[in-house]
């Protein structure tokens, strides 16, 4: 990066970036891995939500709940592009596959009868495909050995029950039934063949096989989990529980949790830097990021960030 008035990052530090989204005042923050500091902060208007980062094209995308659109910022630069009309307001999850160019973004429907939409844009020359699916969509994550993307959905699964659609080639390959009840966040774990979804209301983890899309097992978890983070090198989850101001940390070889970490209020997004093995967990009533050790999951440092920080991406 250019001058700064931060100390220098130990040698043999990686300093990684990690984009921070601030809904309440229209802001990014941009921190320094290497000093977990905030290197910048850059203004972009409207509700930033959810974003990914595309580190090839030195591109991130966000959400805007304010408006229509994909808002996109050169991050080589951290100045904004024009944004990408995706249609009716994207409320939900956003997830980027870096190997094929897509970014994802689900919008939720409330309107009587009207399914939701999961659009698709093609980040090489931001065309947009539209897919409608379900009604209540929330968050997405993507496969990126398959190319599959798993989004959410609060409704759509029976008697109460949230589901998840499968998306392959642009289309619904899939939705499996009976996830839980308001199923939110969602993670997979390509090398174990694992998805992993959070149930609100179930206070639980479920979580499936990818192969076979059946059940392995549910996990309890704290009140109200929000975002799930997948970690496979150390074999760890990570479950922010917003009602608890906890993250539970699941170890995913024997689908149990080993600890639970106490982080700042209405803890959302979470983000694992794989190279230096810290989460970062955005805490929307703090306006912070707790920074945890995985090796001994100790918060090591809290940054101040803008106002409620939602969500939490690391670009290499």
């Amino acid at each position: 990066g250019g001058a700064t008035s931060n100390p220098p990052p130990p040698p043999g530090a990686t300093t990684n970036r990690v984009y921070v989204t601030n809904l309440g005042d229209g802001t990014i923050s941009v921190v320094d891995t290497g000093t977990n500091t905030v290197q910048t902060t850059i203004t972009v208007g409207g509700s930033p939500a959810v974003i990914g980062v595309d580190p090839i094209g030195n591109r991130a995308y966000f959400t805007d709940l304010s408006s229509g659109n994909v808002s996109v910022l050169d991050t080589s630069n951290n100045t904004e592009l024009s944004p990408i009309p995706v249609g009716s307001i994207p409320l939900a999850g956003a997830a980027i596959d870096t190997i094929t160019g897509k970014f994802y973004t689900s919008q939720f429907s409330d309107a009587p009868g009207q399914l939701g939409q999961i659009s698709i844009v093609n980040t090489s020359n931001n065309a947009v495909t539209t897919i409608s699916a379900g009604t209540k969509l929330q968050d997405i994550a993507v496969d990126l050995a398959t190319g599959r993307a798993y989004v959410t959905d609060f409704g759509n699964g029976g008697a109460g029950q949230g589901s998840v659609h499968i998306i392959e080639n642009n289309a619904i390959l899939s939705t499996i039934t009976s996830v839980g009840t308001e199923s939110h966040g969602v993670a997979v774990d390509s090398s174990a063949s694992r998805l992993y979804v959070t149930n609100l209301n179930d206070n639980n983890v479920a979580v499936f096989n990818t192969a076979t899309n059946a059940l392995v097992t549910t996990i309890s978890v704290g009140n109200t989990p929000q975002v799930i983070e997948v970690y496979p090198a150390l074999s760890r989850a990570y479950v922010s529980n917003e009602a608890d101001n906890t993250v539970s940390v699941i170890n995913t070889a024997t689908n149990s949790v080993v600890t639970t970490i106490n982080v700042g209020n209405s803890p959302e997004g979470l983000a694992v830097d794989p190279s230096t093995g810290m989460l970062y967990v955005t805490n929307f009533n703090s306006g912070t990021v707790s920074v945890i050790n995985t090796s001994n999951n100790t918060v090591i440092k809290t940054i101040a960030v803008g106002t409620q920080p939602v969500r939490v991406t690391v670009a290499p």
